[in-house]
């Protein structure tokens, strides 16, 4: 399938609302600038790496910041002293110049527009960087919808933004488009967390049309709570870095009968609010 790709614009067209609404995502380029919003958090984790290594007295090699090299050094320490990498994974989150791009007032006029409601809510839990090591494929997320482990409301989205070019090599996440109107899907438990929900058929869900856009720095795809997708498998030699941001419609029956409540990282499950749809394996 083609990629559709619309440039940023202060107010969301109506354009880009059908194609969100029909498709279940929307790829938007250039919609974080890269100098004065990118370029700061880049420079905060090129110095929390250092920082980092200083605080557990590992030796490390490396120049000074710039934007390709911001986290020179990780390669070592993924390789050597993985336990700290899970200290930067944690620790990036609260970064301030994440935290105030997370919740960015355009955010917030394109999840109303793209969801078509007058009041969103921003899910406090479901914002972060995530980062994807090379060849770590046990830390991938499978064929899900989001609303499964952020529920909140069905009527919600997740924006994705990576702060390193992804393309082929860095494994590009797969999306299913139209795959939304179906709604939730059944849901097999075979564990404890988000890897144990696996939605039932996902084999022959896996064979519907999809794409898997390279996506660049500052571009943004707001991806539906219902639309399936997947991490791509990172085959480079370098992290792949996102940013995710939720928003979630307050006015939607769905959420009101919930109480809008969060999912995992709050400690809801999924069969708890749902449990038609849920099976044990």
């Amino acid at each position: 399938m083609t990629v559709t790709k619309f440039r940023y614009r202060d107010d969301p067209g109506a354009d880009e609302v059908d194609f969100y609404r029909a498709h279940g995502y929307l790829y938007v380029e250039n919609f974080y600038d890269r100098a004065t919003e990118i370029e700061p958090i880049l420079k905060d984790i090129h110095e929390l790496i250092s920082l980092l290594c200083e605080s557990h007295a590992i030796p490390l090699q490396r120049g000074p910041y710039s934007a390709e090299k911001f986290d020179e050094g990780l390669p070592f320490l993924i390789q050597n002293h993985r336990a700290v990498v899970g200290v930067l994974y944690d620790a990036v989150k609260k970064l301030p110049n994440y935290v105030r791009l997370a919740c960015a007032e355009k955010n917030d006029r394109y999840a109303r527009a793209i969801l078509r409601s007058s009041f969103v809510g921003f899910a406090n839990r479901g914002y972060g960087i995530r980062m994807d090591n090379p060849n770590e494929d046990q830390y991938s997320t499978q064929l899900h919808q989001d609303y499964v482990s952020q529920l909140c409301s069905q009527n919600a989205t997740v924006l994705w933004s990576p702060l390193r070019e992804v393309g082929a090599a860095l494994g590009p996440m797969t999306i299913y488009p139209g795959s939304h109107a179906s709604g939730v899907f059944p849901i097999t438990k075979t564990s404890e967390g988000s890897r144990g929900l696996v939605i039932k058929g996902e084999r022959e869900l896996a064979k519907r049309p999809r794409i898997s856009p390279d996506v660049g720095v500052g571009d943004c795809i707001f991806l539906d709570f219902l639309t399936l997708h997947e991490s791509g498998q990172n085959r480079s030699n370098r992290t792949r870095w996102a940013m995710l941001s939720r928003y979630f419609d307050f006015t939607d029956a769905s959420g009101r009968a919930i109480g809008w409540k969060g999912g995992l990282q709050e400690g809801t499950l999924f069969e708890n609010i749902h449990p038609e749809l849920v099976q044990n394996s």
